[in-house]
């Protein structure tokens, strides 16, 4: 789905949003139910014969889970778009053209190369969302906010929150309708504070997959009454494992988003 800012009436982007065919067909009858009004009422203002109310407007930006900004610049257009003189129409003109600025001037702050600061390594290890979407941006069939959506089973508004982010980070770019992960880099050290929380967004994810597992998970677990010694020639038949793992990750083509989760670690503290 295409943004709003990409539209200069609200009539042509619900009809962008909300096609009779596809995958997204009986979205008009849904909005329908959602705004507790007759279908045919919806036809009639995609038609052009009436006029959502502002309180309408509202509760279509929830149907569509439309960010801030986005839900912002929807009701300019439907301010727009129902007002009663062309006075009223050239002021929400122009708060529509301030609207698209301020999101232009966002865009071009977007850095070309550089590596993240503190702050927005904050930002980026608060949640696994940010990892994951950034990781799908990788693959070739996942270059659209819907199918992100559709991929990680995330709410539109929840992923929009992150592509913003990663645009301005440059850790994501954007050409027309594709997103593909940007240039800037990313690298957390082991001594960085923040690299237990990363730890625990994926391993909580690790959990969370225990209840849906697939053909190709794997999951192991094995409590042990080891010398130290024995410990530590595991740790090293791991940390092989892992270098092993390098050279067949950079080979492979970017098809799917995968986790991968080692823990050894002594019961004492």
């Amino acid at each position: 789905m295409k943004s709003a800012f990409d539209y200069k009436d609200y009539r042509s982007f619900l009809k962008a949003a909300l096609p009779v065919a596809g995958l997204s067909r009986g979205s008009r009858n849904r909005l329908a139910e959602a705004l507790n009004c007759q279908k045919g009422f919806v036809s009639q203002v995609l038609s052009g014969r009436s006029h959502f109310s502002l309180e309408h407007g509202i509760k279509i930006c929830r149907f569509l889970d439309l960010s801030g900004s986005e839900e912002e610049y929807f009701l300019l257009l439907l301010h727009k778009d129902r007002a009663g003189s062309k006075d009223l129409e050239k002021f929400y003109d122009k708060k529509l053209m301030e609207a698209a600025e301020r999101r232009k001037q966002i865009k071009e702050r977007i850095r070309a190369s550089s590596d993240l600061s503190v702050e927005e390594q904050m930002t980026y290890y608060s949640s696994w969302h940010y990892t994951a979407i950034h990781m799908c941006l990788m693959i070739p069939d996942l270059t659209s906010r819907v199918s992100i959506c559709s991929f990680l089973n995330l709410s539109s508004s929840a992923v929009t929150k992150v592509l913003d982010f990663l645009l301005q980070v440059g850790l994501a770019q954007e050409s027309g309708d594709k997103l593909t992960a940007g240039p800037a880099r990313i690298h957390l050290p082991e001594s960085s504070p923040l690299i237990a929380k990363h730890h625990t967004n994926w391993r909580m994810r690790a959990i969370d997959s225990l209840d849906s597992l697939k053909e190709h998970d794997l999951h192991y677990s094995l409590i042990m009454s080891i010398s130290d010694e024995a410990a530590e020639k595991i740790r090293e038949v791991l940390l092989n494992a892992i270098q092993n793992v390098e050279p067949i990750m950079k080979a492979a083509d970017d098809k799917n988003v995968y986790s991968l989760n080692l823990d050894l670690f002594c019961l004492k503290r």
